[in-house]
């Protein structure tokens, strides 16, 4: 019997998943044109500097991750010593 694919890996899932991100995102980007906030700062004023932030805040995020790796690297055979 062929084994059937996860409920995740199934194409129909997968585009209402890929949907549902998209729409989310528009219904974000649309509310900070329908409820503008008042920034506390006045670099935080410009339309996009959350996105901005986020994307990069997680892209150092995964540099530091890939620095750490090299420096707590072990060898293979580290445990059988």
């Amino acid at each position: 019997m062929p084994e059937q694919p996860d409920f995740f890996s199934r194409p129909a899932v997968r585009r209402i998943l890929w949907f549902l991100l998209y729409a989310s995102c528009a219904a974000a980007v649309l509310a900070g044109f329908v409820y503008p906030t008042k920034a506390p700062f006045e670099f935080v004023s410009f339309y996009g500097f959350y996105a901005i932030l986020g994307f990069a805040s997680c892209a150092g995020l995964i540099k530091l991750a890939k620095y750490m790796g090299k420096i707590l690297k072990r060898p293979g055979d580290y445990y059988d010593q």
